[in-house]
């Protein structure tokens, strides 16, 4: 068994290559690409191939029979506030999120608008474009937002950004601007 993985080795790395079998005195057998004293030309079976199937070219066809790229009901999906890496100084952890969405937002087809912070969901969508977040804990947020169909689906979705948010601390109560100097 142990000759099997060594043929497989060597018959894989010259896979059209000759392949030459000996035994040594000690009966131990040697296959190789070198013909040896001994050394009998191995008969190798072809190669085995594989042929993948054609990949179906069928496009959406309009009422005319016309083909129509497929439609996305929104270009763009972007936070206006806040930006990427902003800061966020609020001692109550307030903070208003808002997105632009390109087209509007399609509430008749059951819409809405899901907006996640560092992972989660935060509440339930909304129809808006905007939401407000309070009681945030200092220290670097991720947020993002979706856009989700009456099923749940997500449709579009903007890229995740992240903020920091700086509230007083207890530890580092608000500093007293230094004594004048007599």
């Amino acid at each position: 068994m142990r000759y099997l993985g060594i043929f497989l080795v060597l018959f894989t790395g010259v896979a059209q290559a000759e392949i030459y079998r000996s035994t040594t005195a000690d009966g131990e057998v040697v296959f190789s690409d070198q013909p040896g004293p001994g050394a009998e030309q191995m008969q190798l079976p072809e190669l085995p191939t594989y042929k993948a199937p054609p990949v179906s070219t069928r496009a959406r066809t309009g009422s005319a029979g016309q083909k129509q790229p497929p439609k996305s009901l929104y270009q763009n999906m972007v936070f206006t506030a806040p930006e990427d890496d902003a800061t966020v100084r609020n001692n109550l952890g307030a903070l208003t999120a808002s997105v632009s969405l390109q087209p509007v937002l399609k509430t008749r087809l059951g819409h809405r608008i899901q907006f996640y912070l560092d992972d989660a969901p935060h509440g339930e969508p909304v129809a808006g474009t905007a939401v407000s977040f309070t009681g945030l804990d200092r220290g670097s947020h991720l947020l993002s937002a979706s856009v989700v169909d009456a099923q749940g689906d997500t449709v579009i979705s903007t890229d995740t950004v992240v903020f920091h948010m700086h509230r007083e601390s207890v530890n580092l109560p608000s500093r007293q601007p230094p004594p004048r100097k007599r």
